[in-house]
């Protein structure tokens, strides 16, 4: 099954997570497994506390639903990619899901 994902883009097209980076970078390999870095996070100072991983949307319908969610949408795209090790984000008020790996075909 395919997934989608909101990433941002820079000048050079290099694809970027929005959240937490994988050993300290942002930065996202095409081509490769990805396995997120598991630990305790939160999406701001008010947010709960959650283990981390790569969001993810079963549809590209719901990734432009969650993609509205957020202020600065100019540097942002929504990309394919597989994904394994699935379980919801139950706090998310959208359909979205935590990855601890992904896959994004080149």
């Amino acid at each position: 099954m395919s997934w989608y994902k909101i990433v941002e883009t820079d000048k050079k097209e290099n694809i970027k997570t929005l959240f937490h980076g994988i050993n300290r970078s942002r930065l996202l390999k095409v081509g490769e497994w990805l396995k997120a870095e598991m630990k305790m996070v939160t999406d701001g100072p008010n947010s709960s506390e959650y283990l981390s991983g790569f969001h993810i949307a079963p549809t590209y319908e719901e990734c432009v639903e969650y993609l509205k969610a957020f202020k600065h949408r100019h540097n942002k795209k929504i990309i394919k990619c597989e994904a394994k090790n699935i379980r919801p984000k139950s706090h998310s008020r959208h359909n979205i899901f935590l990855a601890e790996y992904i896959l994004i075909a080149e």
